[in-house]
């Protein structure tokens, strides 16, 4: 190895390009480049690290939260349009209150109310059709209007959750015998 013209510590090889190598102290603390993280860089990784595993895993549990409620109320609907199913399919209705739980469902609960139905002004025109509005007037039509309310409930945690359908079902009396002879 020669040296020509080069600094104090660099040297060039003999018949090649010219490359300057640089020989340093491994041991000089003020040009030391070891690769790596310190312990406190790890620590800190380590805590973003956690708080987004948080984040991410309260995401997850939020997501099958909602679709147990969502599982809850399609179940409740579902049970609901079966009740008024049932009603719809009774020959005969009589005003009034009943209640009970579904077979092979513990969770859920059901209340019928049977009310009939109460002609206002805005709803006239469905009622002229069906009873005569004069004064004095005999209403010998057999056909009457209910109103069907089916409320099926559930007890999620300490609060009490429901599903309410209301439909309107007309229902023909039989002719008693004194009607048949008038």
């Amino acid at each position: 190895m020669e040296k020509d013209n080069l600094k104090n510590g660099e040297y060039r090889m003999k018949n090649t390009k010219p490359k300057i190598f640089k020989i340093v102290n491994c041991q000089s603390s003020i040009v030391n480049h070891e690769w790596g993280f310190t312990l406190l860089e790890v620590m800190v990784a380590i805590v973003i690290l956690g708080l987004g595993l948080t984040v991410v895993f309260e995401l997850f549990s939020g997501g099958l939260k909602s679709v147990e409620i969502s599982n809850d109320y399609s179940n409740a609907v579902i049970l609901a349009n079966k009740k008024m199913s049932e009603l719809s399919l009774k020959e005969m209705l009589k005003a009034g209150k009943e209640e009970g739980d579904f077979p092979g469902e513990e969770k859920y609960k059901w209340e019928v109310e049977i009310i009939p139905y109460k002609v206002d002004e805005k709803t006239r025109f469905f009622a002229d059709a069906q009873n005569d509005r004069r004064e004095g007037a005999h209403n010998d039509n057999p056909v009457k209007i209910y109103r069907l309310d089916v409320r099926v409930f559930w007890k999620t945690g300490l609060t009490e959750k429901d599903v309410r359908l209301t439909s309107l079902r007309t229902f023909m009396e039989k002719p008693t015998e004194e009607a048949a002879t008038k």
